[in-house]
């Protein structure tokens, strides 16, 4: 007989594995898998994006886009497995330069070589070959079942994507959708047959391939082109159902996130685009808000203890500040008129020198130099986040934040450290005040916001070095609103002279306010966000930097970087950190 259960009193909890770190983790392990199968070691995902040492991969097929919320491991191993055979066996150039003019010729023309290398397997490899098959036939299966079939492009691109890859892989067309794509099949079968043929015939010509895939580009284009189907472009859930399976195959988009800079007339549009979706951001009550000196938070003699705390633990770190200071004033400087040299052999003529040519004919230091010297006429503006979870990285962020501003004022820039709260843990009295007035659904943002300044622009690091100690109190740490506290410090960057303004987010993850996240859609915050982000990098007077501390914020913000800080902060560290920055220059 077995002994009872005794009540120990400990109810354990399901441990509450974040979706962002579950996307990070599931990436690095595609990731590997890449790098170990292409032998390409710079092979990286950012943000769902493949990219090789820092740039955009070129392999923009639609069903290796994935999505750890929707699509399992196996659909993401086999993505993977898709981009390793891609790297191996495809020429990126070759492919580029053949690339067709069309949207829709682009995608397929994609499509299709990529379904060339996946055939390229090796059977002695059953797993890969079982990962690409089920990775290929659930997006199928998917995007036959969605919106996009109810208009002619999509149900061409549908039909193209079942035969192509039937008569590459000789596998038959997905039983459940054959019905679906046959009277396509049967029209297109007399046009295309022969580049079929053509295509199966040379699947370790790439050259050859690509020609006849080409034809088959050239067959839907025209066919694109009598179709004249208006409801494509003004079906808005049809077009966003073409996102979500990866079938736009814009230039703009490549390497820079979702967010195109308002340049191009495509641009504008977006940014356009963007501005009503942040209008549309609500806000229940901004009464208890409040912007705050980080010395009003913390008593004198507290300040004065963290403060001996930071300057112990700044003491024990490896880092050349005077080293640092040089190397960012190359990146931030930018020549500016400093006076004239006078006496040059060439330039404008110095109306004072021109009596010297009476006694000396073959006089000739008769002109005057503009004289150009490098100054950092640059604002840098520290946007850290004091949310709950970053008081495990907060020691370090602190070191970190006080050398790059010591070392960005002897660079000559000037600088800002701004942080992000809550004053109450789930939204507090304007949460109270919704929950017994109205309860109406989707209230929008339920917290109080508390801004914090430790140093403003115009404070000398010196002076405000109590203050930057403030970041070491636990207790500020509460909740966190991303978006609005991203337009709060740009807001206060627009006011200042500085020609170029650097804008660089410390944080570990996404927005999370309990109130505001439970009675309000789904993702309100996070979404905000991204629209911030991606308002302020396309507007581009401040450029925007995102440094993810255990996690990978090109989700967010177009230019970011993953730090892993350690106890004592190496040279190694701030150099990623200049790498990023000079990316801009």
């Amino acid at each position: 007989m077995s002994e009872p259960k005794r009540n120990t009193g400990y109810d354990p909890k399901p441990v509450v594995v974040r979706k962002e770190k579950v996307q990070q983790l599931v990436e690095e392990i595609s990731a590997a898998t890449v790098r170990a199968w292409s032998g390409e070691q710079g092979f990286e995902y950012r943000g769902r994006q493949p990219l090789i040492r820092g740039r955009h991969s070129g392999i923009r097929a639609p069903h290796l886009r994935t999505d750890p919320e929707q699509d399992d491991f196996t659909a993401c191993r086999g993505a993977a497995d898709g981009i390793a055979l891609r790297l191996r066996h495809s020429s990126i150039e070759l492919h580029k330069s053949l690339m067709p003019e069309s949207a829709v010729g682009k995608l397929l023309f994609e499509l299709m070589e990529q379904l060339r290398v996946e055939t390229l397997v090796e059977k002695r490899f059953p797993g890969m070959v079982k990962n690409l098959d089920y990775r290929y036939k659930d997006w199928c299966a998917k995007f036959c079942a969605s919106e996009m079939t109810e208009n002619h492009v999509g149900l061409l691109v549908c039909t193209i994507a079942q035969v192509v890859w039937s008569r590459l892989s000789g596998q038959p067309v997905n039983e459940a959708t054959e019905g679906l794509i046959e009277p396509q099949r049967m029209m297109l079968a007399p046009h295309i047959g022969t580049f079929l043929l053509g295509m199966k015939r040379n699947i370790h010509d790439q050259q050859v391939f690509a020609e006849n895939a080409l034809g088959i580009v050239q067959v839907i284009d025209e066919l694109v082109t009598n179709l004249h189907d208006e409801d494509d472009d003004s079906d808005s859930k049809a077009q966003e159902a073409f996102f979500s399976f990866g079938l736009y195959f814009d230039e703009e988009f490549e390497g820079h996130g979702n967010m195109p800079v308002a340049t191009s007339e495509g641009g504008r549009k977006a940014y356009r685009d963007l501005l009503e979706q942040l209008e549309s951001y609500r806000v229940y009550s901004r009464a208890n808000d409040r912007v705050i000196e980080a010395e009003k938070l913390v008593v004198p003699f507290l300040r004065s203890k963290l403060r001996q705390q930071l300057d112990e633990r700044i003491k024990g770190q490896g880092v050349n500040v005077h080293r640092l200071a040089r190397e960012l004033q190359m990146i931030l400087a930018a020549p500016e008129l400093d006076g004239w040299n006078f006496g040059e052999e060439e330039g404008y003529l110095d109306a004072r020198r021109l009596s010297r040519l009476v006694t000396s004919p073959d006089y000739r230091q008769l002109f005057r130099k503009e004289r150009y010297q490098p100054r950092s006429n640059c604002l840098v503006t520290f946007l850290v986040d004091n949310s709950g979870s970053m008081k495990e990285h907060i020691s370090a962020i602190a070191t970190l934040v006080e050398i790059m501003t010591r070392a960005l004022e002897r660079a000559g820039a000037s600088t800002e450290i701004l942080g992000f709260t809550t004053r109450s843990w789930q939204g507090g009295k304007a949460f109270k005040q919704w929950r017994s007035i109205d309860r109406k659904p989707n209230p929008g943002r339920l917290a109080e916001l508390e801004h914090i300044i430790y140093k403003d622009a115009d404070t000398p690091i010196k002076r405000a070095r109590s203050n930057i100690a403030a970041l070491l109190k636990q207790d500020i740490f509460k909740e966190g609103v991303d978006g609005e506290a991203l337009l709060w410090a740009a807001e206060r960057m627009t006011i200042r002279p500085e020609q170029r303004r650097i804008l660089i987010v410390l944080s570990d993850g996404c927005p999370m306010e309990a109130a505001t996240a439970q009675n309000n859609e789904e993702d309100y915050l996070d979404n905000h966000l991204r629209q911030v982000a991606a308002m302020i990098e396309a507007r581009g007077d401040i450029e925007l930097y995102g440094l993810g501390f255990g996690l990978d914020l090109s989700t967010y913000y177009r230019n970011s970087l993953e730090l892993d800080l350690p106890e004592v902060l190496e040279n190694r560290v701030f150099k990623e950190i200049l790498q990023m920055l000079a990316k801009r220059r």
